[in-house]
């Protein structure tokens, strides 16, 4: 099985390529309504398919990896970004597929 590192909420570990969020999530006792970001370069994902291989999304060639709970106050400003709370304000009905990416904020384009 492939591996690669990455940065999951500050700390760098080796990721299986193929993981999931669910299985992310559970090997790092995250709790379940903790939502899994993503920062590619200058895009970020947010993954609403938790079931779909990380390989299979843009989110799987993050470098980094924020989990995100509902309430919690922003960390940084990729996690403060109104597009973020956008997304996840919509329902399953108005989501447009395994997930949402918009470019990063603080990056001039």
């Amino acid at each position: 099985m492939e591996t690669r590192w990455a940065l999951v909420d500050g700390v760098t570990l080796e990721l299986p390529a193929d993981c999931t969020v669910c299985e992310l999530r559970d090997a790092l006792y995250k709790p379940d309504d903790a939502v899994l970001v993503a920062v590619t370069g200058d895009l970020v994902s947010i993954v609403h398919d938790e079931d779909r291989p990380l390989s299979e999304l843009v989110a799987g060639c993050a470098e980094t990896y924020y989990f995100r709970r509902p309430e919690e106050p922003d960390r940084n400003e990729v996690l403060a970004a109104p597009e973020l709370e956008r997304a996840l304000e919509k329902s399953d009905d108005e989501r447009s597929g395994a997930e949402t990416t918009f470019q990063r904020p603080g990056i001039d384009h």
